[in-house]
């Protein structure tokens, strides 16, 4: 447990300083080339998914402002409805994305003993 030391304020904490911790050189997928390619794709995931968020913000002000400026995209708040909507096509381009990481390969060939073209 961390020592009990004064904050700026002057009132106790027990918070502790930051641990940094080694997830950089963590392998998942047994081969750190797999890992980084994996964090790339889902990282270009994320960002498919921020600019298709953004152009429906867009589509959504143009239609009941007939104008956009980067404030009214920044500030938008969406509906419940927008909010369901956004959800069910996130969660299906998810699938049509990775579902392919989640296929049976348990009876393919490793990669070294696949035929060489």
């Amino acid at each position: 447990m961390a020592d009990a030391k004064p904050a700026p304020s002057g009132r106790q904490t027990y918070a502790t300083d930051f641990i940094k911790s080694d997830i950089d050189a963590a392998v998942f997928t047994g081969s750190a080339h797999i890992d980084n390619l994996m964090s790339v794709v889902i990282a270009l995931g994320a960002e498919i998914w921020a600019g298709q968020q953004r152009t429906r913000i867009i589509e959504s002000l143009l239609e009941t402002k007939g104008k956009v400026t980067k404030k009214m995209v920044e500030d938008y708040v969406p509906t419940a409805a927008e909010t369901a909507a956004w959800q069910a096509e996130r969660e299906g381009m998810v699938k049509r994305v990775y579902a392919v990481l989640a296929r049976d390969t348990s009876q393919a060939p490793p990669f070294a003993a696949e035929r060489k073209f």
